[in-house]
């Protein structure tokens, strides 16, 4: 008699703390999906946004390498207005002494100069400068020519460049 009790105490023991055994790892996996989470929203969270004709041109980073001497400027791009075409024309960048520094790529998205923006979808854009020196620790100007409907342009000004 007492070894059922005893079966009967372990059984209910065993059906209580699965429950609980289960929600602890649920936890724990909710816990990794939270942190991946913080990290991406850290990754796309803009330092400067600019809105022009209904397009909000999120600056993410301006991140410098340099073993190659380059300047990598990353951005998110949202159309709040309907579907439409734009094109880059220019994007230089001009420094605290005055040098400039011409643009030598552009991607929007994976359709280089030209794309197609959505309403309120995001979409990155690399644009990429050469020949620039680590001593270049901040951007005075940063022009973006482009084409909608219409040509016009935006600007950041004081963009700090982050060397790795």
């Amino acid at each position: 008699m007492k070894k059922n009790l005893i079966n009967v105490i372990v059984g209910m023991i065993t059906l209580m703390s699965t429950p609980a055994l289960k929600a602890q790892s649920n936890c724990d996996e909710l816990k990794k999906e939270n942190e991946y989470l913080k990290k991406a929203l850290q990754v796309t969270t803009p330092t400067k946004t600019v809105t022009s004709s209904k397009i909000d041109f999120n600056l993410i980073s301006c991140v410098g390498n340099i073993k190659e001497q380059t300047v990598s400027l990353v951005l998110t791009l949202v159309n709040h207005d309907a579907n439409r075409p734009l094109q880059f024309s220019r994007a230089k960048a001009i420094d605290l002494e005055g040098n400039e520094y011409p643009t030598h790529q552009i991607s929007i998205g994976s359709g280089g100069i030209r794309n197609d923006l959505y309403t309120d979808v995001p979409i990155k854009v690399l644009i990429k400068y050469t020949k620039v020196l680590p001593s270049v620790k901040l951007f005075k100007i940063i022009p973006l020519e482009y084409y909608d409907d219409n040509s016009t342009g935006i600007e950041y000004r004081d963009i700090t460049v982050t060397w790795k």
